[in-house]
């Protein structure tokens, strides 16, 4: 655990800390375990909002001190996918458990099993989301590899041609100068 920051507030000093956090991700729910040594389950609060927020606080007295606390606040924007009316907590010997079960793709697997083709178009999307560079996805990449590879091809064949005109219109220059002869 480490310490943040302490501040004073009434008649209580807060020190202020980060607790150690482990994210379980599994297909049907995301589990977020805090080490909380030392605190008791009163001591502890979890919530969340309409606005798609999870909130866990806590504070306890500093070694039965009345006037120095410890506290925590950690404030979690949760994914989507998250049925957020079922998250649960679950406080045991010094670990508290947030789980929060993510909404079943039963629609999405119901239709793989009816068609092949949809399935093997869903594959693709997918594996085309994988394959992204930057943020580009691997098609469109390549797509504007080959158009610097054409404008950079051109430019050298401008460059190429313009040097030869130049070159040999400096030749033909010559050439006229020497075949006119004055008498």
């Amino acid at each position: 655990m480490e310490t943040i920051a302490a501040a004073v507030t009434g008649h209580r000093l807060y020190e202020d800390f980060e607790p150690f956090c482990k994210w379980i991700t599994q297909e049907e729910q995301d589990t977020l375990e805090i080490d909380l040594k030392g605190f008791k389950k009163e001591q502890l609060k979890v919530q969340t909002n309409n606005k798609g927020f999870l909130t866990v606080h806590g504070e306890k007295p500093l070694d039965g001190a009345s006037s120095k606390w410890n506290r925590f606040h950690k404030e979690i924007k949760l994914s989507k996918d998250i049925r957020s009316n079922e998250i649960s907590a679950m406080f045991s010997h010094g670990i508290l458990s947030v789980i929060m079960p993510k909404m079943v793709k039963a629609a999405a697997k119901e239709n793989i099993k009816e068609s092949g083709f949809e399935a093997t178009e869903h594959a693709k999307d997918e594996a085309m989301e994988k394959h992204t560079i930057l943020g580009v996805k691997t098609r469109k990449r390549r797509a504007i590899e080959v158009a610097f590879g054409v404008v950079a091809v051109m430019a050298v064949v401008v460059a190429i041609g313009t040097y030869y005109v130049t070159q040999l219109g400096n030749r033909y220059d010559d050439v006229s100068k020497v075949g006119v002869v004055n008498v």
